[in-house]
C-alpha cells in the first residue's frame, strides 16, 4: 500500500482512500478510521458529560456492575459494558486483559510473563495490569509474538 500525505494549511484535513477494490487491507483502514472518529460518552463525580476519543483511555475496568475509564488525567464513567467497549474499538487497540479489564494496547510500555501462564502488563501511567491465562495468548497473537 502506498502512502501520500500532503500538507496544505489552509485545506479541511480530508483522508481519499483510492483503491482498485475493497480488499482486507482497506476494510481494515476503514475500520480504524471509523472507529476512532466515534466518539465515547463518560462522565465525572460530577455527572459533567465528556466525550472522549477511543484513543485517550487507557484501560476500562468493571467494578460493582459500573464500568469506569481510565484516562491520563481523570476517571470516568460510562454506561457501556466492557463486551460493548472491546467490540466498538478493538480496532484502535481495546483488548480484554482479564474478566474485569479492558486495556488499551497502545498504553502498555512493557510485558512481563508471570506463573500460571498470566502477563503482567505495564502502562506507560505506572500501573501493572494483569493480564489472565485465558487472555494471554489472544494478545501474543495481536502483538505478533
Amino acid at each position: 500500500m502506498k502512502i501520500t500525505v500532503e500538507y496544505d494549511p489552509a485545506a479541511e484535513n480530508e483522508v481519499v482512500l483510492r483503491c482498485a477494490s475493497l480488499d482486507d487491507e482497506m476494510l481494515r483502514v476503514l475500520s480504524l478510521l471509523r472507529a476512532e472518529l466515534q466518539r465515547l460518552c463518560v462522565w465525572d463525580e460530577e455527572r459533567r458529560l465528556h466525550l472522549l476519543t477511543p484513543s485517550q483511555l487507557i484501560y476500562a475496568e468493571t467494578v460493582e456492575d459500573k464500568t469506569f475509564i481510565c484516562t491520563a488525567g481523570a476517571i470516568y464513567q460510562t454506561a457501556l459494558g466492557l463486551g460493548e467497549l472491546e467490540g466498538r474499538f478493538a480496532a484502535v487497540g481495546l483488548f480484554r486483559a482479564n474478566k474485569s479489564t479492558v486495556v488499551n494496547l497502545h498504553h502498555i510500555k512493557s510485558l512481563q510473563s508471570c506463573g500460571a501462564g498470566r502477563i503482567q502488563a505495564d502502562l506507560a501511567t505506572g500501573e501493572k495490569l494483569m493480564v489472565s491465562r485465558r487472555y494471554a495468548p489472544l494478545l501474543r497473537e495481536r502483538l505478533g509474538l
